[in-house]
């Protein structure tokens, strides 16, 4: 439902702005304006002729419509520009479109007048998203800048409402419709009636009625405000800062004069505006305690968006009060960044390399190099001439913003060595081996690898060739380095357990080979004394001692040696007797010779190879076990000889000279 409201404009409350404490302002230069576009309200709807629209387009021009299949040519005139006195004029607005206009390139404030054939009549309405109380005012006012062409049937409506947008009332005085006005002006309404709600909105209808006389342009509007009556007299003007272009992190001291009275304890509060203009959504940069006029530091965020339409303004906390926004307008640029500092390890020699590229972050290119000499450099690094050190970038942009540097610090690596290729050989009963002792030259941190897989803990027990490829890894651009290593592992040769053997002196010849448990064929028999023998012992021309069998290594194995200790018995008389006797050996260990049941007071002596007499030093004697030294004897076969009061008791020693 409609009401209309025939209000007198109490004109003594407009006399001074100043006097007047803002509730809403809205220029239309932030992202988003405080307008939802194009409503139901009023019976109004977007018939797809006209359009509400946000833009700063004051141009016009030609273009063509169809109407009932026939194309027709129309022209839109410019949009007068705007005065001074509005918030950034020249900037946006919003206004009424013609959708065939806007399909032919042209985007300013214009419209299609309803005609009845080609355009149906239809109405627009846009108004306020967002609630203003007014409670405890007296009365309210609404400013706002306009213009349209319109006419009779073609003209703007200003509405209210109380109650959140649900019911509309239009307000018909000092304009009913607003029309036949092609240049902006500024319309100011105070009236007792807008005063007392906590829900106020205002919107904004444009009625196209049928008729054939109509002219744009069409209804906008700018800098729409709303204010009430106070106590608020104070004002702020913020002045101007001379820098058009401010960097991020940028240092600023913006003058204000303040008029009016403030506390002690104010602050003033330095805001920034959006890339846009816009004080929808401020930033504080700096504060500034005072109750007079004076300059706010403060320092451009450095996240602050860039952006060339950034604007000031000064408000203060007590009493509260918005201030001018400044005269100028700013870039905001971000300073040059030189990268973060990095580390390049290269291979002398192995090419070349962009130092820019090895920066971290996004570098600017408005830069120069330095050598670590301090010489100018060109950036491109010779790894084969130009030294190592501390590389330095210094930006060197235009602006007043502050230069940076970042560094880049070159290392040469050395050259990977896996040293000389390497032929040897080892034996099988060697004790394992650590595979880098085969390593000749090199460094020893690299890999072996054996058929095409790595290898840690091979072991060299088993007969066979094995060839194994060293392989020390580059870095920095320097290529791997390989050494081959062939280790051919020769089986370890083995001449039998040693034993000892009796033989009577009248038994038959003994081959002492078929002695020799495991013994490999292929050796040679030495006997007593060292001399040559063809390993079958003859008892009855043999000599008692030690046999040696010898079996030949294939280097670097080491020849085998295994013992026969041979006693030749006459097998008669008191030899036989000895047999019986229980003295007993038990071991050499070390240079001693070890016995058991030996006793106490018996005689001991001690019978060579060779029948010769061996002296003896007896190294401990106690509870029936004897120690004695044979320091000087030679290898072989021995005979202790142990003579007490009881009996005589012999036995038979094989004692390896050490």
């Amino acid at each position: 439902m409609t009401r209309t409201a025939t209000l007198a404009i109490s004109l003594a409350l407009v006399t001074s702005l100043h006097a007047q404490q803002v509730l809403f302002e809205e220029t239309f230069e932030g992202a988003s304006a405080a307008f939802a576009l194009n409503t139901n309200d009023q019976g109004s709807s977007s018939d797809g002729v006209n359009t509400w629209v946000i833009n700063a387009a004051y141009n016009g021009g030609s273009g063509t419509l169809d109407c009932l299949g026939f194309p027709f040519s129309f022209t839109v005139n410019n949009t007068a520009g705007q005065p001074g006195g509005v918030t950034a004029a020249n900037g946006n607005y919003l206004h009424t479109l013609s959708v065939a206009a806007a399909n032919s390139g042209i985007e300013n404030c214009c419209f299609a007048a309803a005609d009845g054939f080609c355009t149906p009549a239809g109405n627009l309405f846009t108004r306020m998203t967002t609630d203003v109380s007014t409670a405890g005012s007296a009365n309210a006012t609404l400013s706002f800048w306009w213009l349209c062409g319109g006419g009779t049937s073609n003209y703007g409506e200003v509405y209210y409402s109380t109650n959140g947008g649900s019911l509309w009332t239009q307000i018909s005085t000092p304009i009913a419709q607003y029309r036949n006005q092609p240049t902006w002006v500024q319309q100011t309404i105070t009236l007792p009636e807008l005063g007392g709600h906590a829900t106020l909105r205002f919107g904004f209808r444009f009625v196209n009625g049928t008729t054939l006389s109509a002219s744009d342009p069409g209804f906008g509007i700018d800098d729409v405000r709303i204010s009430v009556p106070g106590a608020v007299t104070n004002s702020i003007v913020t002045g101007a800062v001379p820098d058009p272009v401010l960097c991020q992190g940028a240092s600023v001291g913006v003058p204000y004069t303040a008029n009016g009275t403030w506390s002690a304890g104010n602050v003033f509060t330095l805001q920034l505006s959006d890339a846009t203009g816009s004080f929808a959504a401020p930033v504080a940069i700096g504060t500034l305690v005072s109750s007079s006029s004076g300059i706010v530091p403060g320092t451009i965020p450095m996240g602050t968006p860039p952006g060339a339409g950034y604007q000031f303004r000064v408000v203060s906390s007590d009493p509260a009060t918005v201030g001018s926004v400044g005269t100028t307008t700013h870039e905001v640029v971000a300073p040059p960044s030189a990268g973060g500092d990095a580390v390049l390890n290269v291979c002398a020699g192995s090419g070349s390399y962009v130092l820019i590229n090895t920066l971290t972050g996004t570098p600017a290119t408005c830069g120069a190099w330095t050598r670590p000499d301090g010489q100018a450099f060109s950036g491109v690094l010779n790894s084969a001439t130009d030294p190592a050190g501390v590389y330095t970038y210094t930006t060197n942009c235009p602006g007043t913003c502050p230069q940076d540097a970042a560094t880049v610090t070159v290392t040469y690596l050395p050259a990977p060595n896996a040293g000389a290729d390497v032929v040897t050989s080892t034996c099988s009963d060697a004790p394992p081996a650590d595979l880098s002792e085969f390593v000749s030259g090199g460094s020893t941190d690299g890999a072996f690898i054996l058929n095409g897989t790595p290898t840690t803990n091979l072991q060299l027990t088993q007969p066979g060739i094995y060839a194994l490829d060293y392989v020390v890894a580059g870095s920095g651009g320097c290529p791997s380095d390989t050494a081959s290593i062939t280790v051919t592992v020769n089986a370890a040769p083995f001449a039998g357990e040693s034993t000892s053997f009796t033989a009577c002196i009248n038994d038959d010849p003994v081959a002492l080979f078929d002695l020799l448990v495991g013994a490999e064929e292929g050796g040679s028999w030495s006997g007593p004394g060292g001399a040559a023998f063809n390993g079958t012992l003859v008892p009855a021309t043999g000599t008692s001692g030690l046999y040696t069998y010898t079996v030949p290594g294939i280097p670097p194995c080491e020849e085998a040696v295994a013992f026969v200790a041979v006693v030749i018995d006459p097998c008669a008389g008191m030899n036989e007797q000895w047999a019986e006797v229980g003295a007993r050996w038990m071991g050499q260990w070390g240079d001693e010779q070890v016995f058991s049941g030996v006793p106490q007071d018996a005689q001991l002596a001690v019978f060579g190879p060779n029948g010769q007499q061996v002296g003896v030093e007896v190294s401990d004697r106690q509870d029936g076990v004897v120690r004695i030294r044979l320091r000087h004897a030679v290898a072989g076969l021995h005979l202790l000889q142990v003579v007490d009061d009881r009996s005589i008791q012999v036995v038979r020693i094989v004692h390896v000279a050490r």
